[in-house]
């Protein structure tokens, strides 16, 4: 009698397991459901990539922008305070020397030696080449984008990014970002209507300012892979700097 009652429990328990192995493989959503949950949200990823491309809210940076339809270098010093405030001091072309520019908010001034005053521009006016005032002066995408997710495959998220205000550089932003390391790959800049203006790609990770950050930052136009610039950090490191620079009554 014990025997068979032994006998009846473990083919009640054979058949039990069978079930529930069917009931697994009929459910592959259940599966697909956990690997969802367990991938960062795009607003998370955003984030995360702004910390592999910037230091920390404050730092001080040395860019170099070569463009192929000018002949002069262009090189300036970056000093960032908070997330919006920015002073940038341009130091060649010599000519150009006293040109700099102060960021507060979305509102910016550059100083005109000519007219020894300071004048508003947009931070989608053209510094030189393809290079705005923006894509020295306000690098950062987290807290200036509201992030959506396109589409993802093995190796990238692909990141729709929707201007939150007013007087950003560019109105929309198309990124990838590469799963794991969350490095920022490459991103196309577009307008409102969702046209394609430029086309970028981020390059040359080196060890700098405690982490390893893109250093090249190349731009080109949409319609013309010939008219293109690419933005080098020379140094970057954080660092706080002196409310005082960041005035447009103190650019000169």
């Amino acid at each position: 009698m014990v025997r068979l009652q032994l006998f009846l429990g473990a083919a009640i328990f054979c058949v039990w397991s069978a079930a529930s192995l069917r009931v697994e493989a009929a459910s592959p959503e259940k599966s697909k459901l956990g690997r969802q949950s367990s991938q960062p949200s795009p607003d998370e990823i955003l984030r995360r990539t702004d910390e592999v491309r910037c230091p920390s809210e404050s730092y001080f940076m040395e860019v170099e922008v070569n463009s192929k339809s000018d002949d002069n270098v262009v090189k300036l010093e970056v000093f960032t305070k908070g997330r919006d405030k920015t002073r940038v001091n341009t130091i060649l072309p010599t000519r150009d020397r006293g040109r700099n520019m102060v960021m507060i908010g979305e509102e910016m001034w550059a100083y005109v030696p000519n007219l020894k005053r300071a004048v508003r521009v947009a931070l989608n006016q053209k510094l030189t080449g393809q290079a705005a005032n923006g894509d020295v002066s306000r690098m950062r995408w987290w807290g200036d984008y509201s992030a959506v997710k396109e589409s993802d495959d093995e190796k990238f998220w692909v990141l729709m990014l929707t201007a939150r205000k007013k007087g950003l550089t560019y109105e929309k932003i198309r990124a990838w970002v590469e799963k794991g390391s969350f490095r920022p790959v490459k991103a196309e800049y577009l307008s409102l209507s969702g046209m394609i203006l430029k086309k970028t790609s981020f390059g040359d990770f080196r060890s700098i300012a405690g982490a390893v950050r893109p250093t090249e930052i190349s731009i080109q136009d949409a319609k013309n892979s010939n008219d293109s610039s690419v933005i080098r950090i020379l140094k970057l490191e954080a660092r706080e700097s002196s409310d005082t620079i960041f005035n447009q009554n103190a650019l000169r």
